[in-house]
């Protein structure tokens, strides 16, 4: 279909693709410096790995997957309690290459790559044609832009596509080569020389791409660098060495893509987060007296009319009818606030 003629992809139009999630999750997070698993760590009152299974069911993704390790206890009875999820277990966390490669045990009819040392401990096979690819440790990632990239994948007829993002004084992030809309390669920051480490738009980690391409490129994958482990990244080369076409997005705003892997990047995520729902509830009409003392969790609902006052604290399932007033200082947390009334300053509510 030519690209005039596409339109960008609903809900629906993902569902019909056949587009499968996949959700790398097996990192150790040792930066955390925590004995709780990374993506357990809450952002804006919500499980971190929570946000991003969240915006894969929002845009129709059919199934999803999610790879972990073997020694994350909390992690495993946390996606049991969510029995539409497939579970993979990688046993020796060589790369990113290696996880996806882990989660060919989840899909029916894939030839694992000989390196590939996974097995599935939850949910049925999946089938699909498409798969998206993102880390649980992106919690800030809107729905709206992954759909964007894979309207943008099919505009080019990319077999895989990677979304890009420019990032001010790039450190740590493995950088985007391209020609136009055509992606050459993604060089890991720690084999790159300096002209490729002045590149500016670099990889967010987040793929999509046909599956048979996919787990074709992953066959050919080496751990021949700097970090001796099998790179995802490396695909794009062997797709384009298999004949495959390959494309770069670039995103319209990197902050949104920013991972966690420690306190101050997940103090980050949060604020970036909390911004955007203090926006949202301004629009809507709701007052917030000096809006950024104010916390508020993602699942918190305002009505119109009501003036949230300065310092307060909003957490939980809280729902605040229309024409409130919650004074200075308060904490509510899972409390129902019923129109029209009037919370004291320094007031706790919780339920």
């Amino acid at each position: 279909m030519a690209s005039s003629q596409m339109t960008k992809p609903t809900v629906d139009d993902l569902s019909v693709l056949g587009v499968a999630g996949l959700v790398l999750a097996a990192g150790k997070g040792t930066r955390m410096k925590s004995s709780l698993p990374k993506v357990l760590h809450p952002v804006a009152g919500r499980p971190m790995l929570d946000w991003t299974l969240t915006t894969l069911a929002r845009i129709g993704a059919k199934s999803v997957g999610v790879v972990v390790s073997d020694d994350q206890p909390n992690l495993l009875s946390f996606l049991n309690q969510r029995k539409e999820l497939c579970v993979a277990v990688q046993k020796n966390r060589q790369g990113t290459g290696d996880a996806v490669a882990a989660a060919a045990a989840l899909f029916a009819g894939i030839k694992p790559p000989p390196y590939a040392a996974g097995h599935k401990v939850q949910g049925s096979p999946i089938t699909c044609n498409y798969i998206l690819i993102m880390a649980g440790d992106v919690p800030a990632v809107q729905p709206e832009s992954l759909l964007e990239f894979v309207r943008d994948a099919r505009e080019h007829s990319a077999d895989l596509a990677v979304l890009g993002m420019r990032v001010p004084k790039p450190r740590g992030y493995g950088r985007m080569v391209t020609r136009g809309s055509e992606l050459l390669a993604i060089v890991e920051e720690k084999d790159a020389d300096a002209a490729t480490r002045s590149i500016d738009l670099c990889n967010t980690g987040i793929i999509f791409a046909r599956v048979d391409v996919l787990f074709a490129a992953l066959q050919l994958l080496t751990p021949n660098n700097a970090q001796n482990e099998y790179y995802l990244t490396d695909c794009v080369q062997h797709a384009r060495t298999l004949g495959f076409r390959v494309c770069a997005h670039e995103a319209a705003d990197w902050q949104e893509f920013g991972g966690v892997n420690d306190r101050m990047q997940l103090a980050d995520a949060e604020s970036w987060l909390m911004a955007r729902k203090r926006r949202e509830l301004m629009l809507s009409g709701v007052t917030l007296r000096l809006a950024e003392s104010i916390y508020i969790d993602e699942d918190v609902v305002i009505g119109v009319d009501s003036i949230i006052e300065s310092g307060c604290h909003l957490s939980g399932k809280t729902q605040i009818g229309s024409g409130c007033v919650i004074g200075a200082g308060s904490v509510l947390k899972n409390t129902v606030v019923a129109s029209g009334e009037r919370v004291p300053p320094l007031s706790v509510l919780i339920s």
